[in-house]
């Protein structure tokens, strides 16, 4: 079972790294999704057998069921929409328990030690794509995922997105300094390398919110006798770093004045100033993806969402990402009570034998990260659940 499950997540990390296949062979798409189904049978089953499970955590899931219900009734419209949307919420939420279940119990570190090898390699070519195409001839660029920043070409490499590519590069530091402790200086030159020729801002903002993190709970201030470790300056500054973030993602979502990510942010905000909507949200299906169009959600009567981005939302990526906030777009459609369930589940507040420093860094991530991205479509989700279960820096606890 050990082995199986660990090449299972090897196969599914991978798979989740190199999309650019589905490219050239379409079917590619839905591997992880397949894999994921079968972790989470695996998971399930090793669960019930094993008995193994949390009571005050399976509380706080009935917990969320009887929200989900409650709303359901007040905020009801469609079903369908309902039932499609369940499922979008449904996939991060299942991946931060059951990836992270079977990673933490059967994950081999000889498996991760590889991974982090493939994503050294992923980077590495990376270096020599952007150099072809900018420098050498722009007629390859057809091969791979075009977007441009400042006049150059942004690197995605086998991703098959900058934000991907910049995200598996940002997850190559961390992981080669929290889990696999390599003590080489190039692997790391390589990522921060590879990340700036992404472009991808937010993540860069990331990687230098990592560093600042790593140097803070290292450090020790000696006076004489008296040694001050500066990680208790962290705790303090942490609530200021978190909404620091959140300041800084907010104007991300928001400067593009005339993109759905800004319109949903700036329209959604009326929607907060209910009540009704604070406590119970406008319900799953109503808000922010294609169903809420396809099903012609009342929500939109409320607030002003010209019929441009209408179609916006039930054409191409969208369709399945929404308004590419799915921090935000969870906030409106759960309410704040909801939200917060939904978070706890996948963070498992509850748990204080997860609480660390950095537990703390985990949670920033996680939310910062799908506050500016939709959180079901990057392979970020699998990068953090497989390496960090639960948050936690277990790296040698299972080997080969």
């Amino acid at each position: 079972m050990k082995v199986f499950s660990s090449i299972l997540l090897f196969i599914l990390c991978f798979v989740a790294s190199t999309q650019l296949i589905a490219k050239y062979w379409s079917p590619y798409l839905y591997f992880d999704d397949i894999l994921f189904l079968i972790i989470t049978g695996i998971s399930v089953l090793d669960i019930i057998i094993t008995n193994k499970y949390s009571r005050t955590y399976s509380y706080l899931v009935i917990a969320f069921i009887i929200f989900i219900f409650i709303s359901f009734l007040f905020n009801f419209y469609s079903l369908n929409a309902f039932l499609s949307k369940s499922f979008f919420y449904a996939k991060p939420l299942l991946t931060f328990v059951f990836v992270s279940y079977l990673s933490n119990k059967y994950m081999l570190f000889e498996h991760k030690k590889k991974l982090y090898t493939l994503f050294i390699l992923i980077c590495l070519f990376s270096l020599l794509e952007f150099y072809i195409i900018q420098y050498v001839d722009r007629g390859y660029i057809h091969y791979f995922s075009y977007s441009q920043r400042y006049g150059y070409y942004r690197a995605s490499s086998v991703t098959y997105h900058p934000i991907s590519l910049g995200l598996l590069a940002f997850f190559g530091i961390v992981i080669g300094r929290e889990v696999i402790e390599d003590k080489r200086k190039w692997p790391y030159l390589v990522f921060v390398v590879s990340l700036i020729l992404t472009g991808t801002r937010f993540v860069m903002l990331l990687m230098a919110v990592y560093f600042i993190y790593r140097f803070i709970i290292t450090k020790k201030i000696v006076l004489g006798h008296y040694k001050f470790p500066l990680k208790h300056i962290y705790t303090c500054l942490y609530p200021f770093i978190f909404f620091t973030l959140f300041g800084i993602s907010t104007y991300v979502n928001i400067k593009d004045y005339h993109s759905i990510r800004s319109l949903s942010l700036r329209s959604g905000v009326e929607l907060l100033l209910e009540p009704k909507t604070v406590v119970l949200g406008t319900g799953l299906g109503s808000f922010g993806t294609s169903e809420s169009v396809l099903y012609e959600s009342e929500v939109y009567d409320k607030i002003y969402f010209p019929e441009h981005y209408k179609t916006l939302l039930v054409s191409g990526n969208n369709s399945k990402a929404g308004t590419e906030n799915f921090f935000f777009m969870a906030l409106v459609e759960f309410g704040i009570f909801g939200l917060l369930l939904y978070y706890f589940i996948i963070l498992r507040i509850p748990n204080k034998r997860y609480l660390s420093y950095f537990f703390t860094f985990y949670v920033l991530l996680v939310v910062s990260i799908t506050f500016v991205y939709p959180l079901n479509t990057l392979p970020f989700m699998y990068l953090i659940n497989i390496f960090f279960p639960f948050g936690r820096k277990n790296n040698k606890s299972i080997s080969s």
